[in-house]
Parts: C-alpha cells; sequence; structure tokens
C-alpha cells in the first residue's frame, strides 16, 4: 500500500526498512536522517550518502511503494512540515531522566499510530467480540504485554488464553476453530517461536491478529488483520528490544476500551464481578 496521507511517510520508511535488500536500508535510511533537507538534494546526491548507485535509490523508492524519487520527495518535504520539534531536555540526573522519557513519548505520539488502519482495528475489535475461542500469545519481550492482554480480555467477559511455554502455544493453536481467534503480539513480527504458532493457527482456520512495530514483517503477512504501531526516531534494535512496548499498551488500552463497547452488557456484567472480586480482596 502506498501512504500518501500527511505525517504518515516518514512511518511508512521507517516501519518498512527491515524487508529492504541491505542496499536499500542504507538509501532508507538516507531518507529517514535527511527528512528536513531531502527537497535539496538529487538522487545522486542520496546515492553518495547511501554508498550506493542513483538506480538503487530508485529502486528504494519503488520497493516501498512509490513511482520513483521524485514522487517520495514531495511527499517527505511535505511531512518534513509535521514533524513534531524535537524535545528538549527538562531536568539533569536521574529525575531529568524519567522527566525526559515521557517529553519523548508524548512527543511520539503521532508517529506512533500512524500506521494504524481503521478497518484494521474494527475488524480485529469484531473478530475478538465474535471469537469463540480467544488465544493470546507473546514471546520474548511480548509475553508479558500477552499476559496483561489476556487478563484484561477476560475481566471485561472475553475469557482469552495465553499459554507461556511455546509448545503449549502450537498446540493451543492447532487446536482452535475457523471460529475462533488468535492474537500476536510481536515487536519485531519475525520471532520464530511466535511464527510457528501463527502458521498452527492459519492452518487451524483461525482469525490472525497482530500487533507488531513493522508492517512488512513476515507475522504481519500473514494476519488477517495486521496493527502496525511505533515509535518515531529508532533503530531497528531500539524498537524492538526497548521501546516497542510503549505504544503497544497504548494499543492494547484502546483496543480493550472498544471491545468494552461491542461487548456492551456483556462487558459491563464481568465489569462488575470483576471490580466485586477486587474490592473482596482489599484490606480496610
Amino acid at each position: 500500500m502506498i501512504v500518501h496521507a500527511p505525517g504518515q511517510v516518514v512511518a511508512h520508511i521507517r516501519s518498512s526498512q527491515p524487508s529492504l535488500l541491505p542496499a536499500e536500508q542504507a538509501v532508507a535510511a538516507v531518507f529517514l536522517q535527511h527528512t528536513h533537507q531531502i527537497v535539496e538534494l538529487s538522487s545522486q546526491q542520496v546515492a553518495d550518502l547511501a554508498g550506493a548507485s542513483r538506480a538503487t535509490v530508485v529502486r528504494t523508492c519503488q520497493s516501498l511503494g512509490y513511482s520513483g524519487y521524485q514522487q517520495l520527495r514531495v511527499l517527505l518535504a511535505r511531512d518534513a512540515g509535521y514533524a513534531a520539534e524535537a524535545p528538549r531536555p527538562r531536568g539533569v540526573g536521574a529525575a531529568g531522566m524519567v522527566a525526559d522519557a515521557f517529553v519523548q513519548v508524548g512527543a511520539a505520539v503521532a508517529s506512533m499510530a500512524a500506521l494504524l488502519e481503521p478497518a484494521a482495528v474494527a475488524g480485529a475489535v469484531r473478530t475478538m467480540a465474535a471469537a469463540g475461542r480467544m488465544l493470546v500469545v507473546g514471546n520474548g519481550l511480548s509475553a508479558p504485554l500477552a499476559q496483561d492482554m489476556a487478563a484484561r480480555l477476560s475481566a471485561i467477559g472475553r475469557p482469552a488464553e495465553s499459554p507461556v511455554d511455546v509448545i503449549g502455544q502450537q498446540i493451543a493453536a492447532r487446536l482452535l476453530s475457523p471460529s475462533d481467534a488468535l492474537l500476536i503480539i510481536s515487536g519485531s513480527g519475525a520471532n520464530s517461536s511466535t511464527l510457528r504458532v501463527a502458521k498452527a493457527a492459519t492452518n487451524a482456520g483461525a482469525t490472525l491478529v497482530v500487533i507488531t512495530a513493522f508492517a512488512r514483517s513476515p507475522l504481519a503477512g500473514m494476519a488477517k488483520f495486521s496493527l502496525v504501531v511505533g515509535m518515531g526516531e529508532l533503530s531497528f534494535r531500539e524498537e524492538v528490544t526497548v521501546t516497542s512496548r510503549i505504544p503497544q499498551t497504548i494499543l492494547m488500552e484502546g483496543l480493550i476500551a472498544a471491545l468494552t463497547e461491542e461487548l456492551g452488557e456483556r462487558a459491563t456484567a464481568a465489569k462488575a464481578l470483576a471490580l466485586e472480586i477486587v474490592s473482596e480482596n482489599l484490606d480496610e
């Protein structure tokens, strides 16, 4: 899909970069590093900065879904006007670093949801609400998010399972049916164990919903509904190992709110029971 909406082009390039060939990744890195100056750079200058050829620059643009360098240059120049001003440090020491973390997240809000497609969100919510059986899977750094999501789903009357063992995940996925759904949370979208779970579920005919940071990841390609969220100005390593959990956590919060609305009285009754149990376990 070609991304033309204002503010989305940079997010599209960043999300697609890992799927490109090595030489194309270098060109994409130049696009990301020189967004504000790109209108003044010729294709040859981009090639020189990337250590590539002009043909590679054009091929990179086409691999990203654009007609060529001229189209991408115009869109990047337009998007430069939507870029938020870099946040200034608020302090020094531990307290300053903590405050800066909040500032960074606040400045990245627009880019977090830039690739989130409304139709995919709506489809994912309808699927999860209607599924007979619901499985939630995440491995590595995504494992705690999957456990939390399963618990949140159960608390609103949408019972969900989240096996921890990777073999148990594959068995559970293979035992799903076409009326069931699997939600996978994966920053990279390429975890080998998680991919096997996804394959088992799709072989069983279940609907696959994926939350990931990269639009062209293997998991995103397998999913019926792919929800892509990430943070700007980050390397692939930083996105996968450090901060992909931030936008994913926010997305999960939004999905729970949307599912609560979709489930209606069923969710209201479940939340009331959950609150009652929590209250009984609080000391006076």
